[in-house]
């Protein structure tokens, strides 16, 4: 089976959400996508003027990930459309085939 990445970028567009989201998406958002069927989650702040983070997800199998998107990311993404507004925060999605992933020591 080849591992699938599924990732999501966010761009904030109300700062003074910032630490909230933060707080709610490292540290209760990550876990509850792993707990869902990621075998692992991070979380990156992207260098620049916008206030931009790209969440990395990875399942084991496209069945795992297409599993997860039906069984449990309408609730996921329910949660945190209650707690931060369309107005605050904007999301894009994307998937893709993990091909090469070397790790140094």
């Amino acid at each position: 089976m080849t591992p699938v990445l599924y990732e999501v970028t966010a761009t904030i567009h109300d700062r003074t959400i910032l630490e909230d989201w933060e707080r709610w998406m490292g540290g209760t958002h990550l876990a509850d996508v792993v707990a869902a069927g990621a075998t692992r989650g991070r979380l990156i702040r992207i260098d620049g003027p916008t206030a931009t983070y790209v969440c990395q997800y990875e399942f084991a199998s496209r069945g795992a990930l297409d599993r997860y998107l039906v069984e449990h990311a309408p609730r996921l993404r329910a949660e945190g459309a209650a707690l931060f507004e369309v107005e605050q925060v904007s999301y894009s999605r994307r998937t893709g085939d993990l091909l090469n992933d070397t790790a140094g020591n």
